[in-house]
């Protein structure tokens, strides 16, 4: 036993010391996260958040080239190298480059508790490292996306469905952000039966104490609508229908863009600019950083577009996008599609209003009706939410407790949830 923490005291104190610090050891739960991209928003807010709550991460991760100089990753991170999007080749050679930096690195793996991995590849790398490793962390596949690939009916979906049936069952926990992935996917289509938590797109507790803006309109203001499409910009059908309105409505409109072009989806900067320069009315700036610049965006908008095509009867129908907590927070109600997972929050929460098809032509007629009181009842509203349905004030707190029941479920059991 330590006795040189114990002078003057009792063996009994001395003790309860020791449980006290295995205890300890037991909550702080070392991680290992393999992603996609340490760029991107979302990887480091999750990672962040894992560490305000106790965690020790290290990051397996890959990197893409951004527009806008990021900080390098604050945790300890072993890069895997630099990828594209939609270079599926490179990609290819980029995970086979990586596996002999995880044997470089088998001793790390094999110490830590949890192989958290984000999206499918990086859950086959992290299999892979805990192979090379003779590790037995248990593994956690984190999910916020059906790629298209897994939707299709032809053989290449029906390979890649099999190898992430094979994966999840190497898996001790699924991690979704929308619940329509299990009920719509994993289970009937992957036959998932295993433990799996909800993990909703929320912003960070850093935006806790943020004030919703006053999004109030006067009937005799006459400014025009202003919609917003922020975040990751894949929906071709979207940007058809937001340059037809804008068209169609002239004056009585406006349209902000920002965010990342998805090239994959054949969406493009260049493209984006040619669309604001042909239409007085659609504005592109360009690419902004999340959370820093949410403020600025959302404050210059008086709808958050929320409809998305871009997997149409899968993936767009079943996830939660960022926006909506984003703009909710921030109360600016949310345009969203009737039969689709936002759809059915957005009315059920009374956070905005959703559509039906022909999209183009019910939007524009419910912009060219709406009047400044039916409005201001949506954005007071939103006002009016609780903080905790769009910011994590506890949820990765009750994740992380899921993770120490994995690594010690008999004394895990006994440990109250970790708040922040």
């Amino acid at each position: 036993m330590p006795t040189s923490y114990c002078i003057g005291q009792d063996e009994g104190i001395e003790l309860s010391f020791d449980k006290s610090r295995a205890r300890r050891a037991r909550e702080n739960i070392s991680i290992a996260f393999f992603g996609h991209d340490s760029n991107e928003s979302t990887i480091r807010k999750r990672v962040c958040a894992l560490q305000r709550n106790g965690a020790d991460v290290t990051g397996f991760m890959f990197a893409r080239r951004r527009e806008m100089a990021l900080p390098p990753p604050d945790w300890n991170n072993i890069d895997l190298g630099v990828t594209e999007d939609g270079h599926h080749g490179r990609r290819l050679l980029s995970l086979m480059q990586a596996i002999v930096i995880l044997w470089r690195h088998r001793a790390v793996i094999r110490q830590v508790d949890i192989l958290y991995a984000r999206n499918i590849d990086m859950l086959a790398l992290a299999w892979l490292g805990r192979l090379l490793a003779r590790s037995r962390a248990a593994i956690v596949y984190e999910a916020l996306d059906v790629y298209p690939a897994f939707t299709g009916r032809g053989v290449k979906a029906a390979i890649l469905r099999f190898l992430e049936r094979r994966l999840l069952a190497c898996s001790r926990l699924l991690v979704v952000s929308s619940p329509y992935f299990i009920d719509r996917y994993f289970s009937p289509v992957q036959r998932y039966t295993g433990e799996w938590f909800l993990l909703e797109n929320k912003l960070g507790p850093e935006n806790e104490t943020v004030h919703p803006l006053y999004h109030i309109r006067n009937q005799s203001d006459g400014r025009a609508w202003t919609i917003g499409w922020f975040g990751v910009l894949r929906c071709n059908r979207s940007l058809e229908i937001l340059r037809a309105m804008a068209s169609r409505l002239g004056s009585r409109i406006a349209v902000h863009i920002r965010g990342v072009p998805s090239e994959p989806d054949g969406i493009t900067r260049e493209l984006l600019e040619s669309v604001a320069a042909e239409t007085p009315n659609i504005s592109y700036f360009g690419t902004y950083q999340n959370p820093r610049d949410l403020q600025e965006i959302y404050s210059a908008v008086d709808f958050a577009w929320a409809i998305d095509f871009s997997a149409w009867g899968a993936n767009s129908d079943w996830l939660i996008p960022n926006r909506l907590y984003e703009g909710g927070l921030y109360g600016v109600p949310a345009l969203a599609r009737v039969g689709t997972a936002t759809g059915d929050i957005v009315e059920r929460d009374n956070r905005g209003w959703t559509f039906r098809e022909p999209m183009q032509e019910t939007v524009s007629d419910f912009l060219i009706h709406l009047d400044a009181s039916g409005y201001n009842e949506k954005a007071n509203a939103l006002r009016q939410t609780e903080r905790a349905v769009f910011v994590d004030v506890s949820d990765t707190s009750r994740l992380l407790s899921r993770l120490r029941n994995l690594c010690h479920p008999a004394e895990a059991s006994r440990l109250p949830e970790h708040q922040p």
